[in-house]
């Protein structure tokens, strides 16, 4: 099981971070309330976790795609970057003239695909894969504030201008500034702490309701893209963690012409806009229920979320959230298998 496998790998960066001192004995475990600690003894809630989806749909000739970047960040006190994760969905459709639309099947990540199926170090110039770019330019972030995030230099194709940068990433950067930078401005103090560890996990499924345009109604292809953004104690326990999730559609007509919104705003985002709260059985918007959600999932392992029941049947998760939780658990599970060594 993924959640076996995962607390294998993290046992054993648990001792070595115990032999570089970075926990102290009393931090290096954690109560089943999800508390973490740090040998400098800085206060709890000063290290915010953050996560931002920035989602977009393009049209084209008888294409279109359902893009969505997701980055997960961690700060310090000063509001610093200490970790940074980015991954990127590239969701694409192709229509026939008799209105027909077909979505990509392969809906897994950058990350998720790895340089095996994404095999970018083959033609980079610098001989990297997506991941390793991307890891480097979420290096070059860290000790940055949001501010200084969004200053950092791109052409007008969205390439780096810093030739530090360019040496370790050549891929365009734009995108992702923008989502670290949005990740930072909605951070919060959710109980991580110094030592802990950041994790970012996407999980995206086909929602389309109908995928045959007629010459009286249009194909809605959509696809639902969860993020979870969580950290991690030493002893395997979720410290903080939060979910999003996007829901970018496009319209195909009887013709197969594509056409679509722009910025789709994630659920998030979106707050109260969204209009759950009216149909809520917990008279609870979305975000709320979300957050409750995440909330639950602190102080547990992999082993104990994999465990949690999807089906509402869990009447503690029940009286915080009634929305369907399935994405968000399968978005922090993969979230949770990238802190495996």
């Amino acid at each position: 099981m993924r959640a076996n496998q995962y607390l294998a790998g993290l046992a054993a960066a648990a001792l070595l971070l115990t032999a570089c001192g970075k926990m102290d004995s009393s931090s290096s475990g954690s109560s089943s309330s999800g508390t973490s600690g740090s040998g400098s003894g800085q206060k709890q809630d000063a290290w915010k976790t953050g996560l931002a989806i920035q989602t977009e749909t393009k049209a084209g000739d008888k294409s279109g795609e359902m893009n969505s970047i997701a980055a997960a960040v961690l700060l310090d006190e000063d509001g610093r970057i200490v970790q940074v994760v980015v991954d990127e969905l590239e969701g694409k459709i192709t229509t026939k003239e008799d209105g027909a639309v077909t979505v990509a099947e392969d809906l897994r990540s950058k990350r998720q695909k790895g340089d095996e199926e994404y095999p970018l170090s083959a033609v980079s110039s610098i001989g990297k894969s997506w991941a390793e770019q991307a890891d480097a330019f979420g290096e070059y972030l860290m000790g940055m504030t949001a501010e200084e995030v969004r200053k950092v230099e791109t052409d007008t194709d969205g390439y780096a201008k810093d030739a530090d940068l360019l040496s370790g990433c050549t891929i365009k950067v734009d995108g992702y500034r923008e989502a670290v930078a949005a990740a930072c401005a909605q951070a919060k103090a959710m109980g991580a702490a110094e030592g802990d560890s950041l994790a970012l996990g996407v999980e995206t499924t086909d929602a389309s309701k109908t995928l045959q345009a007629t010459a009286d109604k249009d194909a809605v292809p959509q696809l639902d893209v969860t993020a979870a953004a969580l950290t991690v104690n030493a002893s395997g326990r979720v410290t903080s963690a939060v979910c999003d999730e996007a829901e970018p559609s496009l319209t195909v007509d009887g013709k197969g012409m594509v056409a679509g919104d722009g910025e789709v705003k994630s659920k998030h985002i979106l707050g109260d806009d969204y209009g759950m709260r009216k149909a809520s059985a917990l008279g609870k918007e979305w975000y709320e229920q979300s957050d409750g959600y995440a909330g639950y999932l602190k102080g547990k392992t992999a082993e104990e979320i994999e465990k949690i029941p999807t089906d509402g049947s869990d009447a503690d998760l029940a009286s915080l959230c009634t929305i369907d939780t399935a994405g968000m658990q399968e978005a922090v599970l993969r979230a949770l298998d990238t802190l495996r060594t």
